[in-house]
């Protein structure tokens, strides 16, 4: 799948690197979304924005890509978000069992459970947009 190979230590560890790596995905990606909502309720143009926030401090690969898909409200899954809600569980559950506090990584599971509910599980993560229009009661733009 790969083009980069890390030996990241004894079982186990890679996949704690995996729910490391879903962790950073998933804050940068809750972020995304509330940049662009925030940008769009303001009155500016979301693509502007992303575009320009793309070369400064605040960009990502999330931004960038995700990002994009929210823009163009594209949700077609490049991967369906219950699987990041999955992973999201482990890590958080693995977490508790050592009293590990990750209150953002706790926040987003909230908006994934309600992403889950809301019958977008087999959308793209990306849709975690629609569930922050839900909340603000707000439509498409």
């Amino acid at each position: 799948m790969g083009k980069t190979f890390f030996h990241m230590g004894p079982p186990g560890t890679g996949q704690v690197t995996k729910l490391a790596n879903q962790i950073a995905q998933l804050a940068s990606l809750q972020g995304a979304a509330e940049a662009l909502l925030f940008a769009r309720e303001q009155g500016a143009d979301p693509a502007k924005v992303r575009e320009a926030v793309m070369t400064g401090m605040g960009a990502s690969r999330m931004l960038d890509e995700l990002g994009k898909k929210m823009v163009e409200r594209d949700f077609t899954a490049g991967i369906v978000a219950a699987l990041h809600h999955k992973d999201i569980g482990v890590a958080l559950e693995l977490a508790h069992e050592t009293d590990l506090p990750l209150p953002v990584t706790e926040q987003v599971m909230q908006q994934l459970n309600v992403l889950m509910d809301s019958g977008f599980g087999e959308q793209d993560t990306s849709s975690l947009l629609l569930v922050l229009e839900q909340m603000r009661g707000s439509k498409d733009r």
